[in-house]
């Protein structure tokens, strides 16, 4: 009866790991269910794991249940896994990083960034989100990159001149997309720094592991509300990303984007950029691409993707705790 029940809840797991497979295929609009599959995606497929080690200690066929959702999903898996060990870098056109500073909202948080970002000099171009203008200054003091465009809480440094900037503002709050034109090195690359809507499900999430043990009705109702969010949120983020895109294929040269997208690597917001971008991550990411350093853990939801203009030799993730998110730095390559 026990082995019966197991089987049975392999099979709900197995059910709900294809739905988080198609969330990346299917309009939130349309159907928003796969989408909130997606946003688990990380522990679904961990569980399934841990199925196949126990069907494998009792030497079980179902251990092939499993098993085959796995090797399903292994194109989707490779977005959020990466297992590219040679990163050699040999003069890359420009070095660029994105961060979620989180406002900066510790007194003394750009010492911490300052001393953070030490081994991944040199920056040529970095963009921020969540940064205050009243602490942009501030900032200029610890990275040397004289050109800087910045709008609504999002900017962009850079050791290259700027040609031309803009924003595609969405609304009143920090969330947008900002670009300029640079000239490097007698080439013009357009980069994108983008803040998609937020899903705040940190806040719920946080509120979820302190009631877990306490009041758990109060944690279910939490949970309930978390799940709601980000059903609302996928829908307002594919209006935002149908609105960059179009920008992005009105561009006559190449492209870059990055930033802070709020959403993971099996979503349908991933997959439109994915469409037009290559993730720099996926395609010389090494390990688990975690970039939310919050209370909730296994999310990949900062990226840097570039056009097929460039070649990209390096992706790194920067696991220091200096905000609510990690620095990403990719090197990449202009194509001649």
């Amino acid at each position: 009866m026990l082995i019966r029940l197991i089987l049975f809840l392999n099979i709900c797991l197995i059910l709900a790991t294809c739905l988080g497979y198609m969330a990346s295929y299917i309009d939130p609009s349309s159907m928003s269910l796969p989408q909130v599959a997606g946003l688990f995606m990380p522990w679904l497929l961990a569980l399934n794991l841990v199925f196949i080690l126990f069907w494998g200690t009792l030497r079980k066929k179902w251990i092939l249940l499993s098993a085959l959702t796995i090797l399903l999903g292994l194109g989707q898996i490779s977005r959020f896994i990466g297992w590219h060990f040679d990163q050699e870098v040999s003069n890359p056109t420009l070095s660029i990083c994105t961060f979620n500073s989180e406002s900066y909202n510790r007194s003394n948080h750009l010492e911490k960034f300052a001393e953070a970002i030490k081994p991944m000099d040199p920056i040529q171009v970095f963009c921020l989100q969540e940064i205050s203008s009243d602490r942009i200054e501030e900032l200029r003091k610890h990275i040397d990159l004289p050109n800087i465009y910045a709008h609504r809480g999002k900017v962009i440094l850079s050791q290259f001149p700027i040609i031309r900037q803009g924003n595609l503002q969405f609304n009143q709050t920090v969330n947008g997309c900002i670009w300029v034109d640079l000239d490097v090195d007698g080439s013009e690359v357009r980069i994108y720094n983008v803040h998609l809507h937020s899903n705040q499900v940190s806040r719920d999430a946080e509120t979820i592991i302190e009631n877990i043990n306490t009041d758990k009705v109060q944690a279910i109702t939490k949970i309930r509300h978390m799940v709601g969010n980000y059903k609302r949120a996928t829908i307002e983020r594919n209006k935002q990303v149908q609105k960059i895109l179009s920008h992005v294929k009105s561009t006559g040269h190449p492209v870059i984007l990055a930033g802070d997208l709020n959403d993971t690597p099996f979503s349908y917001t991933y997959q439109q950029f994915k469409s037009l971008l290559q993730d720099q991550f996926r395609t010389t990411g090494l390990g688990i691409g975690t970039t939310y350093a919050g209370e909730l853990p296994g999310l990949k939801i900062d990226y840097i993707f570039a056009d097929n203009h460039f070649e990209s030799q390096s992706h790194q993730i920067l696991k220091t705790k200096i905000s609510d998110h990690f620095p990403l730095l990719s090197y990449i390559k202009l194509k001649n």
